[in-house]
């Protein structure tokens, strides 16, 4: 348990959308954060530089990515901010923009040694106070509340080394503990347990929620995205998404999930969430619809009716 570990006192469209979850600044949330005095915890944020970020959504959103990536790292420290008050965040960047902008917020910003990113884990670990806790938190969790960060951090001081583990289940989101080892990548979530860490399966989507492809980022728009990446996406991605026709391939109506035909043939796969957020109740093989698409994701159905402006839902 971590509850009675000494605490040292030594110390940032188109298609649809969603409604913004988290603070853009840390001039919008509480100066002590949600956590407060109440736990000794500092988060630890590794963030790209931005122009390097998240090339897994280059062939989406071209040469907006570098916004993106921005965006979506600033809303996940305005989270962070909200949860645990300014002073006990602390952002490992060599993005001048990132570093300068949360600097002058009140952020902790140390820099990335540049050796990947387990190593800008522990750089931050050295920057925080001897004796206090330290949590690591993915820096591309765009859709995160203030509260369920705060949640975890309260689940995991009950338990000692924790983890929280991505959506999929084989990631780390979060990795809280006292001078831990970081094991940040590919099955991360295993080799964090190998190391003695309890995995901690919380109901908070909004924590487990990284993005780094368009699948993730549209589960994260369902969500509810922070102010900066939600304003992105509602001014940009009218530029991302492409409409077009395409035929039923498959449809199974107890998962809602099947695929579609684009018109030269090639077959795209839509899940129950993009089934069930166009409004249909039912598809049959042959049918006529028009999609839309984000890096070969169908992302939005519709059945087109006859006449002007007419659709059949």
């Amino acid at each position: 348990m971590f509850a009675s570990m000494s605490q040292s006192p030594r110390e940032p469209s188109t298609g649809p959308t969603s409604t913004p979850r988290t603070p853009s600044s840390a001039s919008d949330v509480p100066g002590g954060g949600l956590v407060g005095r109440e736990h000794p915890w500092h988060v630890v944020i590794p963030v790209k530089r931005t122009d390097q970020g998240k090339s897994r959504l280059g062939p989406a959103v071209g040469a907006d990515r570098a916004m993106l990536s921005w965006a979506i790292a600033d809303d996940t420290i305005a989270a962070a901010v909200a949860a645990v008050g300014p002073s006990r965040v602390v952002v490992v960047t060599s993005d001048d923009g990132v570093r300068t902008t949360w600097r002058s917020r009140g952020v902790v910003v140390v820099d990335d040694p540049g050796a990947g990113l387990n190593a800008a884990v522990r750089a931050g670990e050295a920057a925080t106070p001897v004796g206090r806790l330290t949590a690591a938190l993915l820096g591309d969790v765009p859709a995160l509340r203030p509260e369920d960060l705060a949640a975890a951090l309260s689940a995991a001081l009950e338990v000692g080394e924790s983890f929280v583990p991505d959506a999929a289940g084989t990631g780390t989101v979060l990795r809280c503990g006292a001078g831990f080892e970081p094991r940040f990548g590919p099955d991360s979530a295993a080799r964090h347990a190998a190391d003695g860490a309890a995995r901690l399966e919380l109901d908070l989507p909004s924590l487990r929620t990284d993005v780094d492809d368009a699948s993730s980022l549209a589960a994260a728009r369902r969500i509810g995205l922070g102010r900066r990446t939600s304003a992105l996406l509602t001014d940009r991605a009218s530029g991302w998404i492409r409409s077009m026709q395409a035929t039923v391939h498959t449809f199974d109506p107890e998962t809602r999930t099947g695929s579609v035909l684009r018109d030269d043939g090639v077959q795209l796969s839509f899940d129950a969430h993009t089934f069930d957020d166009s409004g249909l109740r039912l598809l049959r093989s042959g049918q006529r619809l028009t999609v839309e698409v984000v890096d070969d994701m169908v992302v939005a159905m519709r059945i087109v009716g006859i006449g002007h402006d007419q659709r059949i839902r």
